[in-house]
């Protein structure tokens, strides 16, 4: 599956992002949770020394000491003892069990079903022991871990968008050396002038201008073969064609070579008239794009292409609704149209007419032609295939350029039988201004 250098680009910086966030997201949860531990235990340690400084185990009020109050307003808890074990004073909300170890300094301990970080000290005649729930700390642990977590998401969205922006203007000459290069002609063979002063993307449109310079040389070569070959069959054909002439008109039309005459020069009269149609396919990129023109006027030119046809006269229009519209690729559209009228006139039975009806919606600008003949019982897509044979043995070049013209000029064809007997054929283009 083909993926865009953008999306490339930006995959391979978000994976970068996400692993350096969850490495530093995991550095800075250990930092934290070393710091914020180191500090506790300085202030468990200190708030037991400062109780200590101040008991003396004669004291028969200790419990009354503001010392002690400190400690419970700080969160934690306290216990001074004796030298023999004896509790003589504790914190309200203290355990009553004993929380001092029989060594000075931190231990956790577990009493009535709770964990206690505990620090204890001895000094003079009494040993005091400061302690704080495990859960206490556990708690403020997430909570700066929740912090830190929402603090470098929002670092994170703002890197991707910072990088996503700068990703789509860095990348953004790429898009423009693309429209340039769609828009320009084949026959252009200057550079890409948006290309100028990239480093990178000089190689890259230089190899894209020796392409286009050998594609350009390959058409100029094939359209000068077709020409010479296209001088070379017309005028035996032609000559082929009058002699059938001729030799039918000096026999009796009774004559038993006659029909055979008569079809060898209906035989070359579809050669001429496909050698001209093979020659308009193959010429097809070589349509100069003109200026737009009212639809009117490309239906008038159509009309008058076909002046000569024995059954012109057949040919009724109704464009009155498109009046003030114009279609941009006029040579195009006026190709295309010939080409279905012809093929229209060519199946439909004499004295029948053929309709030019112009609509205009909000899907686009649509041109029906609309005969009363056969129809069609192939695929309408395999009829707009160059070399395929329909019903009749003919081949489909006249649909095929029908096809190749609205495909160049942004429209579609449509073929469609229509109710009772007869084919529609539809030229759209999508409305932009000039269809």
């Amino acid at each position: 599956m083909a993926r865009s250098l953008r999306s490339r680009v930006l995959w391979l910086v978000a994976f970068s992002l996400l692993s350096v966030w969850l490495l530093l997201a995991l550095w800075l949860h250990n930092t934290v949770k070393q710091h914020l531990g180191t500090a506790l235990d300085q202030r468990l340690a200190a708030s037991a020394r400062m109780v200590a400084s101040m008991a003396n185990a004669s004291a028969p009020a200790l419990s009354a000491k503001p010392e002690l109050q400190a400690v419970v307003n700080s969160g934690l808890f306290c216990q001074v003892m004796n030298l023999r074990g004896e509790i003589l004073a504790r914190s309200g909300g203290a355990p009553s069990a004993h929380l001092a170890s029989s060594q000075d300094g931190f231990t956790e301990r577990s009493l009535a079903g709770e964990r206690w970080r505990v620090y204890t000290v001895s000094q003079g005649q009494v040993r005091v022991a400061t302690a704080e729930p495990m859960a206490v700390r556990e708690s403020l642990l997430a909570t700066l871990a929740w912090a830190l977590l929402v603090g470098l998401l929002l670092a994170l969205l703002g890197a991707w968008l910072a990088v996503r922006w700068a990703v789509s203007r860095g990348l953004a000459p790429l898009d423009t050396v693309r429209k340039e290069f769609e828009s320009r002609p084949v026959q252009a063979a200057s550079a890409t002038p948006s290309a100028a002063g990239i480093t990178e993307l000089v190689p890259l449109v230089a190899a894209l201008d020796r392409w286009a310079d050998q594609a350009r040389q390959a058409l100029l070569r094939e359209r000068r073969l077709t020409d010479d070959l296209a001088h070379e069959l017309r005028t035996p054909l032609a000559a082929l064609k009058t002699q059938l002439q001729v030799a039918r008109l000096k026999l009796p039309s009774d004559a038993p070579a006659m029909a055979a005459l008569t079809a060898a020069e209906n035989a070359s009269s579809r050669m001429a008239d496909n050698l001209q149609q093979l020659l308009a396919l193959a010429r097809l990129d070589g349509v100069p794009q003109s200026c737009p023109r009212p639809v009117q006027e490309v239906i008038d030119d159509s009309l008058a292409q076909l002046a000569g046809h024995p059954q012109r006269a057949a040919v009724q229009r109704d464009d009155v609704t498109c009046a003030g519209m114009e279609l941009a690729s006029p040579s195009l559209a006026s190709l295309a149209l010939r080409n279905l009228l012809e093929n229209a006139l060519r199946y439909t039975p004499p004295g029948e007419p053929v309709w030019i009806r112009v609509v205009a919606d909000a899907s686009g600008l649509h041109i029906h032609v609309e005969d009363k003949g056969p129809g069609i019982t192939a695929d309408a897509e395999a009829l707009c295939t160059r070399g395929h044979r329909g019903d009749r043995g003919q081949t489909g070049l006249g649909l095929a350029i029908v096809a190749s013209v609205m495909a160049r000029s942004g429209g579609q064809l449509a073929l469609e039988n229509r109710a009772g007997a007869g084919l529609r054929a539809t030229l759209s283009w999508p409305l932009t201004g000039s269809a």
